[in-house]
């Protein structure tokens, strides 16, 4: 197996952002922070996504 630990996972707008023409659609993403299970120790209902412009400033 490989390194899972390496993996980013981003949302759908950041995901697309990658893709020429679509630049703009980066400022769309919502998933600025981890949104926990209610309930729940340590369970993630919808994890923070995983671009470098949100892992820095803690997401606003």
């Amino acid at each position: 197996m490989s390194a899972a630990t390496d993996e980013v996972t981003l949302s759908a707008e950041c995901t697309l952002a990658r893709r020429p023409g679509y630049k703009d659609v980066h400022r769309e993403c919502r998933q600025t922070k981890d949104v926990p299970l209610p309930h729940s120790n340590g369970i993630l209902l919808v994890a923070r996504c995983g671009c470098a412009c949100h892992r820095r400033g803690g997401g606003s």
